[in-house]
């Protein structure tokens, strides 16, 4: 089928489909008739045989192609070409253009049938595509409307519920209003009326599905279905019309209720179909009785009907029969022909013995109607079942229609929810049925029929399980049943009362004794037979208070009672039953006991005496109760002294404590004090030792409603002193949960006393703690008390709550105090319930306020600054001039939470959290948006100082690597949120208000004026300048106190002639002043500040004044106590900037400057003196610059002469900082950092002596690691040349690695210690240390000679040195990891320290290079490790890494060795011949003699070194086997066993020596034979015959061929006799 879209059609008009109840009806249904091929067929519009619709005149071809494919039978074939169908019908709708008339014609052909077709989809698209082709069409539609209407009105009736909703909204978008649907029934009710005649009387199975391809079941499902719908849709015509309206209808509609085969339906198989003809009936006989055929309802309806399986239908059936009797009564006599099993009344029987057949309780009060609209007869007739003999105590002794339903009601089948209106319903006709009978039998009836449902209530018998009423109805329908008893007599009643009560009577004197197995469960039975017996006699009495009644109950309670109180005496309560039943008699009939003296005699007399007696027995619970209820109801008030003596000298037993819970349940609680004392008792003990039973009884307290306030606060707030979380046993939690679970309502308004203020904090506090049981159990605890302080009316004390929750966590920080995050959470609660009108309010008490921020920042505002923070700080060294706090402030004691948090944290922390994940900010006032940013970027100032240098102000425990870690991630956080306000409308509000605070000296001064000057440089990035202040201001401010106000302006402030003349008086006046001078400080900085923000000014100033200033500064500078001051560092780092605009002016201050900047580093290095080491190390930088130098031969001169002096001294430098650690200290790094770029830059023009830099690797500072390493890696190589001659000249010169380089890797960093370390974001120190350190021991073998290298091997070799390294190196690279190191994707031959991308790869490269270099250099140590490792899986690792990453290269590197070595060889005295063929990985060597070659090969296996190199013999010459094996043995192991000390190939190198040298042994001194004038022979033999005589040698060979020619054994040369030796 073509997937181009469908293209709507032009339409000339557009009509609102509104008016068709004005066309006429149509023609008759199944008039349509078409012809085939086949000849002439006429069918109706629903049958399966019928003609295509012409599509020859549609313009659009997909459509064409639609409609055939409806045509076709598969159903998934159908509704995609019903989808294609609509997806063309729904744009020309939505377009307002109907659809063309040719596809309005073929879809009014297809409709009908499609509408009914099996599959549920195409149904459903049907309907769908008919509602919008009639929107479409509009009145073009209503000629059409006669042939379709009634099979659309038929969908609304399907059985399916989507086809139904289909249809539904299909006609709702056509006909709107109710109105018009109305009109559309009245006006077309011709067309629905034939079609349902027409579908019941002439549609079959066969008609409407073809059997060659519709399976039987979906073709009977189909022919139901229209069936019923069309059913349905005629009985909605009879129901929604008047008989007037029916009038053009009337006959067809007679036709069709006369039909006998509609009314056969009624034993159909299908229940849609059967509800569908019931309630057409039902219609029928309230619109058109008299158009009935008696006698055929009477056939179909109850001689069929009764009989059929009522499964799905018996609702519908019911009201059916109900109805039907009533209206036609002589339906069951007169028109009834059935006889013997078809009688009526045992097809009554037949379907009332199946119950209600899985239908709702309503289908009983239809068969009740139905029961009391038969004929007498029926009820009191007996079936053909009752000619057999019936026992005289059975109903259906009386009825057999009675014995029928009860049949039904007990039916096994029958649900629960129906038992009480089907007991009713048999009630009511047991009524009717006692109403025939004569009054002799009326007793006996209503004990056989009725009397059993009572009897079977209370005491269950599985003998008369067939009257037990299943459900919650039970009670009420024993009630019923015994005022029925009662209205038709009081004998029948009295008798049976009076045998039940025996029989109770009985039950307790059989029970089981305590030591029978079934104990519980004989007393549990009676103990609920007793209590349904005393609540029936109690309805009863309610129900009818007649004195017989009453006197009939009296009379058998008085014996119960008197059997009750004896059997407890007897048996010393054990029978707990019986205690049982004694309460509910008391509890239940008080006044019937009141009015018996003798009976109320005996419970005096068993309460006063006997009760306090048996407190100890299993009855206790039962005796309390009755305790109480005697005291309460009966008055007598003895028994509970004398019990509470009893209990309280009775020993500790399980019994005792059953027994105070008891007494603590009842209402003596709320008077007895003695009692308040055992609950709290219990209660420490429950809390103690989590006591089962003391918890029970102190629940039992809880449950009481009457417990007093003051009883159940202390119970409550016990529990909460037992939420520590430093106590190990949390029984208060267990305690809380008991409670809320048994009564919520309690916990919640304890919450909202004072004495619970502290339970929500309490357990947010606990859904914190790592202990995931009890963070889970408090979460949930939480949460429910949460919810009941949000119901009723709860909402305001529970938003009270939580907000003093949330300030309690800001006001303090303790081990105990609330994570931010459970604050946070606390707060979006409050946000989340807020209402509109008091959003502001709520804002206001969430954000911390300025008292707490007060409280929060002032430990830090008063400590003592560090000075080494002026190195990162803006105002430099006038952090000095911050005035000092008291000394008893500066040690007050920083409280931090479980975290280690200060409270300063926490605040903004919870600040940050609650604006970044609620929209608060967006309800605060403008003056609290402006607060929060303040304090905000103060407390991110004071951060600042911490992170720069760790403990500097203790915000947070530096000591715990995580939590700094969070910090450092915190504290971007929260400047990425002030960030984010700077284009805010209050920013300029809060600069103003920070720069006002900057006034003074006081520290909040310096952080204000910080903060302002960090927050006007973001803004001055983000929109430019804006903050300018006048002339006069600027004037005003030179001579201010207020100087970290005047230096945050000036540092941020815009360029202006102002600020420059500004800067030019400050510099003319320092000039000339002595800088001991107080206020020379200030001036300094505000100069400095100028100068750094505004760069070009110093362009500006003129050249002699800087010179003036310059020379001055420098002969003050010759005072060692100024320039080792915060004054010097000043003025160097005015220097700074000062220098190069005077870098050509000549004269000595130059030499000056170098030699104070040199003596300035003697002083010892501690915190105070970093600023200034600063200073002038960047100072010494600028000195250093090789443009400063260029432009000054002076400065050149100097510099020439001093920088080994200068080096020196930097060198001294880098041994005092190497003691200092700088992690965590900026400062001490940025130095650090300016000193390793000096050396580094002076490390090619000056000589060194590394021999006391190898200390300096120790350091735990990377940069001076970093600075001491590549001196070293300069330093080792160029002094082995020098190692290499010494040892060449002197045999006794040993030379060794360095003892203290030794000592370095004397041992590998532990693994385990390493782990602790983030590698992602820093290198440890130690291990930096450790590879350094082999790298350094590697760089030994550069320049070295081939003997240094082996006594550099064997120094190694004095440890286990070698291993140690191995192991961590694969303990990195494969072992700790789940995939091993990509070496790939690093430079392995080569090592560049900080250039990888993080520590972690830099790690890892540093670690593949020195594997790298282990098997260059020591291959055979790196063998050995390999060999012996006891891992066979990190052996087969190792192997197949070095085999796909290092093998290669270090293949490569020695071929290319022995291919530079091999044309030196060529001209040797014995030449030796080699070919290196690099993919192969092979060397072949040849040595010429005497015209033959010999030669051998060495191959190199793919994971060489670690595997062997393997040497074959190629062509042998001159030996024999066995000598030839031994020096390919011997070679091979010169290569394999090589200690590789010499490294760059020389492992090869010495296996080709080798055998050169055992070839050149074997051929020194051999002559050439004397007959062949060749050393080797044909047989690669040597002469080996010599004549005894001229002394010559001969080949065996030779020497044999000429004994043979010349036919003689003489000598060729002397002719004598040749003898063999």
């Amino acid at each position: 089928m073509s997937k181009k879209p469908f293209k709507s059609q032009a339409s000339s008009s557009r009509a609102v489909f509104g008016a068709l109840g004005g066309v006429a009806d149509g023609a008759a249904f199944g008039s349509t008739s078409g012809t085939s091929g086949f000849g002439a067929i006429s069918s109706s519009l629903l049958s399966y045989v019928y003609e295509p619709p012409d599509l020859s005149e549609l313009s659009e071809p997909n459509v064409g192609v639609a409609f055939k494919n409806l045509q076709k039978k598969d159903g998934t074939t159908k509704a995609k070409a019903l989808e294609d169908l609509q997806a063309y019908v729904s744009p020309v709708q939505a377009e307002g253009v109907g659809v063309e008339e040719a596809i309005l014609e073929a879809w009014i052909k297809v409709y009908p049938r499609t509408s009914i077709d099996a599959s549920r989809r195409v149904r459903q698209l049907a309907h769908v595509i008919q509602g919008q082709i009639a929107v479409s069409c509009g009145k073009r539609m209503a000629r059409h409307m006669p042939t379709i209407v009634a099979s659309w009105l038929a969908g609304l009736y399907d059985n399916d519920k989507s086809v139904s909703r289909a249809s539904h909204e299909s006609f709702k978008r056509v006909f709107a209003s109710e109105e018009k649907m109305r009109n559309l029934w009245r006006v077309y009710q011709g067309s629905i009326s034939e079609y349902a005649r027409d579908v019941i009387v002439k549609e079959s199975v066969s008609t409407l599905s073809d059997e060659r391809t519709t399976s039987p079941d979906d073709a009977s499902a189909k022919y139901s279905r229209v069936v019923g719908a069309a059913i349905l849709m005629v009985t909605n015509l009879l129901e929604s019309s008047s008989e007037a309206e029916l009038e053009k209808s009337q006959t067809v509609l007679d036709q069709l209720i006369n039909e006998e085969k509609i009314w056969k339906l009624a034993s159909h198989t299908d229940p849609y179909v059967r509800r569908a003809l019931y309630r057409f009936l039902v219609v029928v006989l309230a619109k058109k009785k008299n158009a009935l055929n008696p006698s055929m309802i009477s056939a179909s309806i109850l001689m069929s009907g009764l009989h059929t399986s009522q499964a799905g239908s018996s609702l519908d059936y019911a009201r059916a029969l109900a109805t039907a009797s009533t209206a036609l009564p002589e339906v069951w006599t007169t028109h009834y022909t059935g006889t013997g099993k078809k009688s009526a009344v045992n097809r009554l029987c037949h379907f009332l013995k199946k119950g209600s057949q899985g239908g709702p309780a309503e289908y009983w009060s239809y068969v009740a109607t139905l029961m009391s609209s038969l004929p007498s007869r029926f009820l009191m007739q007996e079936g053909e079942e009752g000619s057999e003999k019936k026992a005289v105590d059975d109903v259906r002794s009386y009825s057999f229609v009675l014995s029928a339903l009860h049949e039904g009601v007990t039916n096994k089948d029958e649900p629960r929810t129906s038992q009480g209106a089907a007991w009713n319903t048999y009630l009511k006709t047991s009524e009717l049925v006692y109403t025939y009978l004569p009054t002799v039998e009326r007793g006996s009836f209503f004990r056989v029929s009725v009397f059993p449902i009572v009897s079977q209530y209370i005491r269950p018998s599985t003998d008369y399980s067939g009257w037990a009423v299943i459900g919650p109805q039970q009670q009420i329908v024993c009630l019923r049943a015994c005022s029925q008893i009662l209205q038709g007599g009081q004998e029948a009643f009295d008798e049976e009362w009076r045998a039940l009560s025996s029989k109770i009577i009985q039950d307790l004197r059989t029970s089981l004794p305590e030591q029978s197995k079934e104990y519980v469960a004989s007393q549990d039975r009676f103990v609920a037979e007793t209590d349904r017996w005393y609540r029936l006699q109690a309805r009863i009495i309610e129900q009818d208070a007649t004195n017989s009644v009453r006197t009939i109950i009296t009379q058998c309670i008085s014996p119960e009672i008197q059997c009750f109180v004896s059997t407890l005496k007897a048996r010393n309560g054990k029978p707990y039953g019986a205690a049982a039943a004694l309460e509910s008699s008391i509890r239940l009939l008080p006044d019937v006991i009141l009015g018996n003296s003798e009976t109320k005699e005996t419970l005096s007399s068993f309460v006063d005496d006997t009760v306090p007696d048996l407190l100890l027995s299993p009855s206790v619970k039962y005796l309390i109760r009755i305790i109480h209820l005697s005291d309460q109801t009966l008055g007598i008030h003895q028994g509970y002294q004398k019990s509470m003596r009893a209990l309280s000298d009775a020993p500790e037993s399980a019994t005792k404590s059953i027994a105070l819970q008891s007494f603590v349940s009842s209402p003596s609680l709320a008077s007895s004090d003695s009692l308040f004392t055992v609950v709290m008792r219990c209660l420490h003990q429950a809390m103690k030792d989590d006591d089962g039973m003391s918890w029970d009884l102190v629940m039992a307290a809880l449950g009481n409603p009457i417990a007093p306030r003051d009883l159940t606060d202390d119970i409550l707030a016990t529990m909460i002193e037992g939420l520590s979380i430093n106590r190990e046993n949390l029984t208060g939690l267990h305690g809380l949960e008991m409670t809320m679970k048994q009564n919520g309502s309690m916990v919640k308004d304890f919450a909202l006393s004072a004495k619970g203020t502290g339970l929500l904090s309490r357990l947010i506090l606990l859904a914190d703690l790592p202990n995931e049981a009890v963070s889970r159990r408090a979460r949930a605890l939480n949460t429910l008390i949460e919810k009941a302080l949000a119901v009723d009316g709860g909402s305001v004390q529970a938003t009270n709550s939580i907000i003093e929750i949330v300030n309690t966590g800001l006001d303090n920080a303790g081990s105990e105090s609330l994570s931010v995050d459970a604050l946070v959470a606390q707060a979006r609660k409050v946000l989340d319930s807020r209402s509109s009108n008091h959003g502001q309010g709520v804002v206001e008490d969430l954000f911390p306020s300025l008292a707490q921020w007060t409280t929060a920042l002032e430990p830090f505002v008063t400590r003592p600054f560090n000075l080494s923070l002026a190195t990162t700080n803006p105002f430099g060294s006038a952090l000095s001039l911050v005035s000092q706090a008291p000394k008893d402030a500066i040690e007050q004691a920083i409280s931090r939470d479980a975290d280690g948090s200060s409270l300063a944290v926490r605040v903004a922390q919870y600040t940050t959290q609650l604006v970044k994940v609620t929209d608060v900010l967006d309800s605060a006032t403008k003056d609290q948006r402006v607060f929060l940013c303040k304090e905000m970027a103060l407390f991110l100032q004071i951060a600042g100082d911490n992170l720069s240098v760790a403990g500097s102000m203790p915000l947070w425990d530096s000591s715990d690597p995580e939590l700094d870690s969070e910090m450092v991630d915190f504290v971007a956080e929260a400047q990425g949120l002030l960030g984010s306000w700077l284009t805010s409308e209050f920013i300029p509000e809060v600069q103003t208000q920070l720069l006002d605070e900057s006034s003074g000296l006081s520290a909040i001064s310096y952080y204000s004026g910080r903060a302002y000057l960090a927050m006007t440089m973001e803004i001055n990035e983000l929109q430019g300048h804006a903050n300018y202040k006048d002339a006069g201001w600027l004037k005003a401010t030179r001579k201010s106190p207020d100087i970290f106000t005047v230096a945050a302006y000036f540092a941020s402030a815009p360029e202006s002639k102002e600020l420059l003349r500004l800067c030019n008086e400050i510099l003319a006046d320092l000039t000339g002043r002595n800088f001991h001078q107080n206020n020379c400080l200030r001036d300094l900085v505000l100069m400095n500040c100028i100068l750094s923000s505004q760069e070009d000014y110093i362009n500006e100033i003129p050249q002699q004044r800087l010179i003036f200033f310059v020379k001055h500064v420098t002969q003050a500078l010759q005072d060692k106590s100024l320039s080792t001051s915060l004054v010097g560092g000043e003025i160097m780092r005015a220097l700074v900037t000062i220098l190069p605009r005077v870098s050509d002016i000549y004269g000595s201050f130059w030499e000056e400057l170098l030699v104070i900047v040199q003596e300035g580093w003697d002083q010892a290095v501690i915190d105070d003196n970093i600023y200034r080491i600063h200073a002038s190390l960047r100072l010494l930088s600028l000195l250093s610059k090789p443009h400063m130098q260029e432009s000054n031969d002076d400065l050149l001169d100097f510099w020439t002469d001093k920088k080994q002096a200068i080096a020196g001294g930097l060198i001294d430098l880098l041994n005092q900082l190497a003691d200092i650690s700088d992690d965590a200290h900026q400062p001490r790094r940025i130095v650090n950092e300016l000193l390793s770029r000096l050396l580094s830059s002076m490390s090619q023009n000056i000589t060194i002596d590394g021999e006391n830099l190898y200390p300096v690797l120790a350091s735990e500072s990377a940069a001076l690691q970093q600075s001491a390493y590549e001196l070293l890696h300069r330093y080792i190589p160029s002094v082995q040349e020098q190692i290499s001659v010494d040892k060449a000249l002197s045999k006794d010169f040993v030379p060794r690695l360095p003892e203290e380089l030794l000592s370095l890797i004397l041992a590998a960093p532990s693994t385990v210690a390493l782990a602790d370390y983030n590698l992602v974001r820093t290198l440890p120190a130690t291990l930096r240390t450790y590879l350094f350190s082999w790298k350094l021991t590697f760089d030994h073998w550069q320049n070295a000679s081939y003997k240094v290298q082996e006594d550099y091997v064997t120094c190694l070799k004095e440890g286990t040195y070698v291993k140690d390294l191995l192991d961590l190196i694969f303990e990195f690279l494969i072992s700790g990891r789940s995939k091993p190191v990509d070496g790939s994707k690093f430079e392995i031959e080569n090592y560049m320290p900080d250039v990888a991308d993080g520590p972690e790869k830099e790690i890892q490269w540093l670690l593949i290079h020195l594997y790298y270099l282990c098997l260059r250099h020591l291959p055979s140590l790196s063998k050995e490790w390999w060999r012996d490792t006891t891992s066979r899986q990190l052996n087969l690792a190792v192997e197949k890494w070095t085999e796909k990453h290092i093998s290669p290269l270090i293949t490569t590197a020695e071929l290319t060795t022995v291919s530079h070595w091999a044309p030196s060889q060529g001209n040797a005295d014995q030449p030796l011949n080699v070919k290196v063929s690099q993919s192969a990985r092979e060397i072949t060597a040849s040595i010429p003699i005497d015209e033959q070659t010999m030669s051998i090969s060495i191959r190199l296996p793919p994971s060489y070194p670690l595997a062997r190199a393997e040497v074959e013999g190629i062509h042998r010459v001159g030996v024999n086997e066995k000598k030839w094996r031994y020096w390919i043995i011997n070679t091979q192991g010169v290569i394999n066993l090589s200690s590789g000390g010499a490294g760059e190939g020389n492992a090869l190198i010495d296996g080709l020596l080798a055998w050169r040298k055992n070839v050149t042994a074997t051929m020194k001194g051999q002559t050439e034979c004397a007959i062949c004038y060749s050393v080797v022979s044909a047989e690669r033999q040597l002469p080996s015959k010599r004549c005894n005589t001229c002394k010559n040698m001969f080949h065996g060979a030779c020497l044999f061929k000429w004994f043979k020619s010349s036919n003689s054994s003489s000598c060729p040369l002397c002719r004598n006799a040749f003898h063999y030796s």
